[in-house]
């Protein structure tokens, strides 16, 4: 049998949990006899160039502690297919809405060392792999927004619905020229979001049937809603319940093309991902993730 050795990487920025948990973590492996190297994200060294840069085929498992941007960083300098764990340290942490890992770090810390490995969906949008999504229009304008336009006093959550409250009313529809599998489309539209995970934004639950192992993408459109209606039916997002709204479709695809347009902003996994065009696509099975066994 293999000796293991494991790679941790974490982001202190994330959500101001990770050097608790990391150090957590490295006692409890030191007490198993694990072999373990950990490594930090930096302003000047993301967690891709870090994964890609010192995770060598020595290495037996990755366990990430960050959130949503952090497992993105790490996913996309992975090149060895090797399982993964997930701590959650972030603000938001919508990924990890989708899997079972424990409810606290005890048990989440079991499930990253001895947790069920199995075979999960990505994504990728152009050269860039994600887990949970990509959202165009209104959710990228909103993470366009806290980047360009950064409030220095506020962060994480309260900076997100910051970003929210202050465009929803406002926000205009934008025209969107996409294909989904064969299907063309032109429509006028708030947003279109095509995702492997069902939460984006820290608990809107946009795509309610999402599963990140039955090599789809789920697809949410919503169309034009007056501003009035926009703040009565919030709420539904956060429920996954919109789907009753007149205004919102839902799509399950393979791929999804999305043609230039200057006037549309991205997200991948809550990070900019700047303008189309796009290219989106499945990949299936293409991660080992490690499960709650208990």
């Amino acid at each position: 049998m293999t000796e293991r050795k494991v790679f941790i990487i974490s982001n202190p920025f994330s959500g101001g949990k990770s050097e608790k948990i990391t150090n957590s973590l490295k006692k409890r492996l030191f007490h198993e006899g694990i072999d373990h190297h950990s490594f930090d994200t930096i302003q000047t060294q993301n967690a891709t160039k870090s994964v890609a840069e010192n995770l060598d085929g020595s290495f037996t498992d990755l366990i990430i502690i960050g959130g949503d941007g952090t497992i993105n960083e790490s996913i996309n300098g992975l090149k060895f297919d090797i399982p993964v764990s997930i701590i959650p340290a972030g603000t938001g942490d919508d990924f990890v809405k989708n899997i079972s890992i424990g409810k606290n770090l005890e048990d989440q810390i079991q499930t990253a060392i001895y947790g069920q490995v199995k075979q999960i969906d990505l994504g990728q949008c152009n050269d860039r792999k994600f887990v949970n999504g990509v959202g165009i229009g209104f959710d990228g304008q909103i993470v366009e927004d806290m980047v360009s336009k950064r409030v220095p006093l506020l962060k994480g959550h309260t900076a997100y619905y910051y970003h929210v409250l202050r465009i929803l009313g406002g926000y205009r529809e934008r025209s969107f020229q996409y294909k989904i599998d064969d299907y063309s489309f032109k429509k006028e539209l708030i947003l279109l979001t095509i995702g492997n995970g069902t939460t984006f934004g820290g608990g809107f639950k946009l795509m309610p049937e999402a599963k990140i192992d039955d090599g789809l993408l789920e697809i949410c459109e919503i169309g034009k809603v007056s501003g009035f209606r926009r703040f009565l039916n919030v709420g539904k997002l956060s429920g996954g319940t919109h789907g009753s709204m007149s205004e919102v479709s839902f799509y399950k695809a393979k791929k999804v093309s999305i043609a230039g347009n200057d006037a549309l902003f991205a997200h991948i996994d809550g990070e900019r991902m700047g303008q189309p065009p796009f290219e989106i696509k499945v990949l299936p099975k293409a991660l080992k993730l490690r499960f709650s066994s208990f």
